[in-house]
């Protein structure tokens, strides 16, 4: 690890506003402080100088100074540090705001409806439950209803063996013979690990309207007949979702979605990256054109996977990539998933003891990837990114959780790569879960970039138990490995979860009261730029974002403690006082609101745990 004292080797940056930038004088100034520029330098300032959206001086306190006049808004650090605004590459904050915030907004008008596991001993309390609801909500006949679960995964005796064997098409007719109806393992907001459960009245409509794609590329169960259960997976799962699940609308989600960017912007967060279904974009763009979208938004389109004739779709929309507004724009497209998670994570690695109780039904995991898994004769995922590739599009925002598919996802790229060159495409692998460092040397070629979560280093005690102390120590996150080879790596969480606190175990990799993988722990210096310039690299916005120097962005986070001096335990701890996206304060921690008397229209004065509570 760097030692905090070889900080006193860095430059103390001056950058000189430039000749047209100089011509007025600045609209805020932050001075007396520790600014950490990022820049290709690491070099430190004193004080940073903003006019409009943009920065126009980094450098000493009485040279700064001398851009205000008296309309100038000056602010006194009093030593504390700056850092650019956090960049978190991908991050579901869309479904963290509809799941934080629908009690309060109502199951109705998210279309969605519950399925408590935890009250489950038999199938008939599912149905029971089915049943209620249909019952209490009036449902239209030949509506379709989407039914989430809670808590599908905490309760380790009923749920999977009811779900994936017990439960069929023609239980779920009997309790709605009216409605077609879908239930998907995860917690709402769409099919979670593209497993979902349909009654027969849905099956039939799948079959009638998508008949050949089904036979081509669906995905789903049969029973020892060979007749269909009612399970499918993707890509028809996610044809289901795309084309026929109902959504809420664009005005109910936006007031979830600003409280939701109101705790990222208190931890310092002024980017993020995701995977988006169109409501969600609709409702980021109210928020966007009153003033309140205080996050700015790359977003992985989602709705064009599942479509029936991809190659054909995005010869007429490849050129979407970049579009949007400075705060919200398409950023890539995305397939969402290639595999699960944990069980569902698909792997090449032996198993010592089962993952769960999904390892019954998944035992390699869920290879999407693969042409021959679950008996589909096409394989939809490789068709899709040649038809990406050929439109001139991008992926990224993907979720690959084993080293299955990123092995699977390798291959399909270098194929593409034949005919359509993707090395300075910016196609992103994300999460970095579990990888095998003999795939890595093969990805950088291809120019692949890797957004990684140190949330994933949490899961290093069963990944322990499940595959041995050799896979824990070399295949989860390996950030200091693909460093070393050459690869761009940016930060991800992934989560609602404190983003210093993931920093920290970014750094640290401990875990309860053991380290895992020591080698591939990162100082502090190094995981900074994975979440900032680094991030912007990966959002193709390197230009604007991800550092603090003249001509670029002021998104700017103000922080409590010295980060790049504190104790590497003391990480998690850190609070962002002030966040400024675009020169305009977005966030104010009361107690420096009250020492420094700044009023700033707009911005939130709370604390994060104050946010929090909110919900």
């Amino acid at each position: 690890m760097r030692s905090a004292s070889l900080l006193v080797m860095f430059m103390i940056a001056v950058t000189l506003p430039q000749p047209s930038l100089a011509q007025k004088k600045a609209d805020m100034i932050l001075y007396n402080g520790k600014v950490v520029t990022v820049d290709a330098n690491f070099s430190l300032a004193e004080a940073i100088a903003i006019r409009g959206e943009k920065i126009i001086a980094v450098g000493k306190t009485d040279d700064v100074l001398r851009l205000s006049d008296e309309t100038t808004q000056k602010i006194d650090l009093k030593g504390r540090t700056v850092i650019p605004g956090l960049i978190d590459t991908h991050n579901h904050f869309h479904s963290y705001g509809r799941n934080h915030y629908k009690q309060s907004m109502g199951l109705t008008n998210l279309r969605e409806y519950p399925i408590n596991w935890p009250q489950v001993k038999t199938k008939n309390d599912v149905l029971a439950q089915i049943a209620q609801a249909v019952k209490q909500y009036n449902f239209k006949p030949g509506e379709l209803i989407f039914f989430y679960s809670i808590d599908f995964f905490m309760n380790p005796k009923a749920p999977t063996q009811i779900f994936y064997e017990e439960l069929n098409m023609k239980d779920l007719d009997r309790v709605a013979p009216n409605n077609p109806i879908v239930i998907s393992i995860g917690g709402g907001t769409r099919i979670l690990n593209g497993v979902a459960l349909v009654n027969g009245k849905l099956w039939n409509i799948l079959v009638e309207k998508y008949g050949d794609y089904i036979k081509k590329y669906g995905r789903y169960w049969k029973d020892s007949s060979g007749n269909p259960t009612g399970l499918i997976e993707s890509p028809l799962s996610q044809l289901l979702e795309h084309e026929m699940l109902p959504r809420p609308s664009a005005q109910v989600l936006a007031p979830m979605l600003k409280k939701e960017l109101e705790e990222w912007s208190s931890m310092g967060v002024t980017t993020m990256s995701t995977r988006m279904d169109s409501e969600d974009v609709e409702a980021l763009k109210i928020l966007d054109r009153n003033q309140q979208l205080k996050v700015r938004i790359a977003y992985g389109m989602s709705d064009f996977f599942g479509i029936e004739d991809p190659e054909l779709s995005f010869h007429r929309i490849g050129g979407l990539i970049g579009l949007g507004s400075s705060r919200l724009w398409i950023n890539s497209f995305t397939p969402i998933i290639v595999d699960g998670g944990q069980a569902m994570a698909a792997t090449d690695q032996k198993r010592i003891q089962p993952f769960g109780n999904e390892s019954k039904y998944f035992p390699i995991g869920n290879a999407l990837l693969d042409p021959e898994y679950r008996g589909a004769s096409g394989n939809y995922y490789k068709d899709w990114f040649f038809a990406v590739a050929r439109s001139g599009g991008r992926v990224a925002n993907l979720h690959v959780g084993g080293d299955r598919s990123v092995r699977r996802m390798i291959e399909i790229l270098e194929e593409i790569n034949t005919e359509v060159p993707l090395r300075d495409r910016r196609w992103a692998i994300d999460h970095c879960s579990l990888m095998n460092p003999d795939h890595i040397e093969r990805a950088v070629r291809l120019g692949i970039y890797f957004s990684c979560g140190p949330t994933f280093i949490k899961d290093s005690p069963d990944i322990e138990r499940v595959y041995g102390e050799r896979i824990v120590n070399t295949f989860v996150v390996p950030v200091k490995t693909l460093l070393n080879k050459g690869a761009k790596v940016s930060y991800q969480t992934d989560r609602h979860s404190y983003i210093w606190g993931d920093l920290q175990l970014l750094i640290t990799r401990k875990v309860g009261d053991k380290v895992y993988a020591p080698q591939e722990r990162v100082d502090k210096i190094t995981a900074l730029k994975m979440i900032t310039m680094w991030a912007a690299d990966y959002l193709d916005r390197e230009k604007e974002l991800g550092s603090l120097e003249v001509g670029k962005k002021a998104d700017i986070a103000v922080l409590d403690k010295d980060y790049l001096n504190i104790p590497e335990e003391e990480v998690s701890e850190v609070q962002a006082v002030m966040t400024i996206l675009d020169g305009e304060i977005t966030h104010l921690h009361p107690q420096f609101a009250d020492e420094s008397g700044l009023k700033a229209p707009g911005a939130v004065v709370a604390t994060y745990k104050e946010l929090f509570a909110r919900r």
